[in-house]
């Protein structure tokens, strides 16, 4: 089997989805081309730019360019049984609709989220009642039906756009995000803590609950050797250094920075607990984010909110520990209860690690894509 992977997405830190797909089909044997020409080098570039679509002049002109590229790369790469576009391509896809007439092979769309979804209502970037908020709905709606198979990471998530954009739920095929475990792994420990650290990392935006985090710490501020560190930045983060600094924390430090795999690695290894999302938007019940993914490919016990998508992928005092989204108290006690069973979070490390490989190693991941693209023949 030959696949031509298509578009403008980003293979780099930060975007395991397309690496996954990718060498998940290799790992299961497929032949996987790449025609791609990389636009936007992070997440925050895409945003922008979908932001102020369609009146970004530079940005389309950009994209331009770009589109002349990957057709004329296109017409180089011969057959291919399969055209996949990858994420973030909600334009790409149009594009790859016209190309595709010629050689008429199944086109898969790998949407991943919605960008109207993101930028209206989880960012809330742009207003729910204007134009650029109507044509990004527009763009999602009509880059699902130009595809004949559409991947997405949870159910919850293909229920979402059925309802919302009147798609037929035939035509969505989960795959869970997953992680490159040759850069997540099972690391030991660097250092030995004298104290048991609870870590989370992200990027600072409304779905993760950061502020439930900070207010669990308030709780346990008084119980000896719980620490906490949060690593990262984003729109949230001067908001949330205040909370600290208002409720007069001395058990938790804010690392204000991105930090590249290898140094975030060391973190993760060394903490006793990885914290989830906890926010309490319909987009943090409908995703498991990256970070999750992360922890589970390096065997670390886990806690995170409670929502129908994680309960797709995780078991409750099996796995991780599902907690009360929007709920300090539920956050506290999920850590105070791994704190006093040694056990039982020994156990839920290696529970984590195993169905990191059943469910979102990227042989699995590849392994859902090809099951994806066999209903086309039922």
């Amino acid at each position: 089997m030959r696949v031509c992977y298509f578009g403008t997405y980003s293979t780099g830190p930060g975007y395991p989805r397309n690496r996954m797909i990718i060498r998940g089909l290799r790992e299961n044997g497929v032949e996987v081309i790449e025609c791609q020409r990389e636009l936007w080098k992070s997440a925050a570039d895409k945003v922008e730019a979908a932001k102020g679509f369609p009146y970004n002049i530079r940005s389309i002109f950009a994209l331009s360019i770009t589109y002349l590229i990957l057709i004329i790369k296109f017409f180089r790469i011969g057959n291919y049984d399969f055209l996949i576009v990858g994420y973030a391509g909600h334009l790409d896809i149009f594009v790859a609709r016209i190309l595709n007439i010629i050689k008429r092979r199944p086109l898969i769309f790998d949407v991943f989220l919605s960008l109207y979804d993101t930028i209206v209502h989880d960012r809330r970037l742009i207003k729910p009642d204007s134009l650029r908020a109507r044509i990004l709905w527009w763009i999602d709606k009509y880059s699902c039906i130009l595809a004949d198979i559409v991947l997405i990471d949870t159910y919850e998530h293909i229920d979402y756009f059925v309802k919302e954009f009147g798609l037929p739920g035939h035509k969505f095929v989960r795959v869970f995000v997953g992680e490159d475990d040759n850069i997540f792994r099972p690391v030991k420990r660097s250092v030995k803590n004298n104290h048991f650290e609870v870590l989370f990392f992200g990027t600072y935006i409304t779905l993760h609950g950061i502020e439930y985090i900070i207010k669990a710490a308030k709780e346990l501020e008084t119980e000896q050797g719980i620490h906490f560190t949060l690593i990262g930045t984003g729109p949230l983060y001067k908001d949330m250094n205040i909370l600290v600094k208002r409720l007069d924390l001395n058990n938790i430090d804010l690392i204000d920075r991105w930090m590249d795999y290898d140094e975030l690695i060391v973190y993760i290894s060394n903490a006793d607990i990885c914290l989830g999302i906890f926010g309490g938007t319909e987009k943090a019940r409908r995703v498991i984010p990256c970070k999750v993914y992360d922890c589970l490919a390096m065997g670390k016990p886990l806690i995170t909110g409670n929502s129908p998508a994680a309960r797709e992928l995780l078991i409750d005092k099996e796995n991780a520990i599902l907690c009360d989204m929007e709920d300090p108290m539920a956050i506290t006690n999920s850590i105070l209860f791994l704190k006093r069973d040694r056990e039982l979070l020994d156990k839920i490390g290696k529970n984590a690690f195993s169905v990191y490989k059943d469910h979102a190693s990227p042989f699995a991941i590849g392994k859902s894509v090809l099951e994806g693209l066999q209903t086309l023949y039922k």
